[in-house]
């Protein structure tokens, strides 16, 4: 276990340590190839330097190469039935599956992807240097038996944060009802089991910059069925851009390309990406309201399935694990998007993963495979893990100061267990903070309730800010901790009114905004005679609060200065003409 805690602290190291190597990344996303099964793509600046895509993912294995998984069906003995006929019963009883899984690349395929780059740019300085590291990334696990709803009905069973490194590891364990139990171990023994796992991995990259204008006519969108229900309706990523797609045949939204753009479509791909930020807000679909969740886990199943949109293993903008919510559109008139300049944007890459044949090989093996009759628990005890989400981490060099994670099991018989891990810089870096927190059997009757346990976080902020979760309660071997504030992209959007012409100067846009007890604020100038496109300004909210209040001052020729205040939280402000 030691040996684990050393490995977990040299990752975070590098992690935390590496945060400008992770933005001198920034790959250029029109140049990437695949070679020899491999996604790879030059770094921005760098051209003989190249990163991959992790290309696969597998169980985990210990240090003697052994898979970290269980599978263990248990019965218990009831008391007998008061029919006298019956001399053969059912025991109660059920299944708990649990493993650890991690994606990678065997270094063989690096090195001959590497030597095809070479052949094809005729270039032998050329260097594969190493794995992508990813912005964020959420798992899905999709099966048809571990939701018991019949092995036709794939649905999604669990999703939740991912490792962005490759080479960590998630843990994931579930309880099944005796029938689920016997489902599963029949599938065990088949070709392919039905238990996938789609891995959505968000990583940054530059865009070429196109000859090309878009027009956006809000009456017109507001005006179409599915964009006049506000703020109020989910969407996946395949709906949204056959969406963007109809608004497009219907001259809602109109492109203009000017010259010969060598690559269509990827110029379309970047305005539907862009079209995606001013439009939707992504959502997981854990905190979708609880009456829309099961149609969106459902379409998003769909997708992620074998047969679905995910299966030609294409990177795109648009994350395939969350749902999008229209925004309350309720801007007018027409906007003008110029694409003539290299914009950083967001992809996703894909990767999935089988149990596989483990049953060929350890189906034998009573370490991983076993049927048991529980007798005396009362040497069991429950570890509970800590994942740190990848976009946390560097948060604790900039915003930060501590998170005081504390967990609490009350037993049957009354007793309570507490344990408490805090997460700052150096118990990251020394690995304190990652060793599991345990308790042990009291008096719990219920093996299955003996799995319930709550936790709540405390976080403490650079500036003085304090948040407090309250409890919550949970039966799963992991606790995911991510941030409890959000990065939000203000866009300052242009809308082609000659602003100069107006006798506009420069406008002054002044941002202020709560952070769990304290008022931060941001500021922008933007010059009439320097059009760059769109500027933007990050934001640190509280998630369960995204308004902001600006105040937009336009410094004219003559020497006034009007100005207007508002409220919004769409994360978009157009360059609108000074009021009269």
């Amino acid at each position: 276990m030691r040996g684990r805690y050393l490995l977990f602290a040299t990752l975070v190291l590098v992690l935390i340590g590496c945060a400008d190597s992770v933005r001198a990344q920034l790959v250029e996303l029109e140049r990437g190839t695949r070679v020899h099964g491999l996604w790879c793509f030059p770094i921005m600046d760098r051209p003989n330097e190249w990163v991959y895509i992790p290309s696969q993912s597998r169980l985990s294995t210990d240090d003697q190469g052994r898979p970290n998984f269980s599978f263990i069906r248990y019965a218990f003995n009831r008391e007998a039935s008061d029919d006298p006929g019956v001399s053969i019963s059912q025991a109660s009883g059920g299944g708990i599956l649990h493993f650890l899984i991690e994606y990678e690349t065997p270094q063989p395929q690096i090195e001959q992807a590497q030597q095809q780059l070479r052949e094809r740019f005729e270039n032998d300085e050329l260097a594969l240097i190493g794995p992508l590291i990813f912005n964020s990334g959420r798992y899905t696990l999709i099966s048809s038996i571990l939701n018991g709803e019949g092995i036709q009905q794939r649905h999604i069973l669990a999703t939740g944060t991912a490792p962005v490194m490759e080479g960590n590891r998630l843990a994931l364990s579930f309880h099944m009802e005796p029938e689920q139990a016997m489902l599963l171990m029949e599938s065990f023994q088949m070709e392919t089991p039905d238990i996938s796992i789609v891995f959505d991995l968000e990583f940054s990259g530059i865009t070429d910059a196109y000859e090309a204008r878009v027009f956006v006519d809000w009456s017109q969108v507001r005006q179409t069925q599915s964009m006049s229900a506000g703020g109020t309706v989910y969407f996946v990523s395949a709906d949204v851009k056959a969406e963007f797609d109809r608004l497009v045949r219907d001259n809602v939204i109109r492109m203009e390309s000017v010259g010969a753009n060598a690559d269509m479509e990827a110029l379309i791909a970047r305005i539907y990406e862009r079209l995606l930020e001013l439009m939707f807000n992504p959502v997981p679909p854990e905190r979708v309201p609880a009456d829309q969740r099961g149609s969106l886990s459902d379409a998003l199943g769909a997708m992620i399935g074998q047969d679905g949109l995910l299966s030609s293993g294409n990177t795109t903008g648009f994350g395939a694990h969350v749902g999008y919510q229209l925004k309350d559109l309720r801007w007018e008139g027409e906007t003008v998007l110029d694409f003539n300049h290299r914009d950083r944007v967001a992809r996703s890459a894909y990767i999935t993963f089988n149990i596989g044949d483990l049953y060929d090989q350890y189906g034998e093996d009573s370490n991983y495979f076993r049927a048991v009759n529980p007798g005396d628990p009362t040497f069991d005890q429950r570890e509970i893990q800590l994942a740190v989400d990848g976009d946390l981490l560097p948060e604790f060099e900039k915003l930060v100061n501590s998170v005081t994670v504390t967990m609490r099991k009350t037993h049957a018989g009354g007793d309570t267990t507490l344990a408490e891990r805090v997460l700052n810089e150096r118990t990251l870096l020394s690995g304190e903070a990652l060793a599991p927190m345990v308790y042990g059997w009291r008096d719990d009757v219920d093996r299955i309730d003996w799995l319930d346990y709550e936790y709540r976080t405390n976080w403490s902020f650079r500036g003085g800010g304090r948040y407090q979760t309250d409890w919550v309660s949970t039966n799963t071997a992991m606790i995911e901790l991510y941030a409890p504030f959000l990065r939000q992209q203000v866009q300052i959007v242009p809308t082609g009114v000659d602003l100069a012409g107006l006798g506009v100067l420069a406008i002054m846009i002044n941002l202020e905004y709560p952070f769990f007890g304290t008022r931060d604020t941001q500021s922008m100038v933007i010059r009439s005679d320097r059009p760059e496109g769109d500027s933007r300004i990050e934001l640190t909210l509280p998630r369960d609060r995204l308004e902001y209040d600006y105040r937009m001052t336009w410094i004219m020729a003559d020497g006034s200065r009007p100005q207007i205040e508002r409220s919004d939280s769409t994360g978009l402000i157009f360059l609108d003409p000074p009021p009269n």
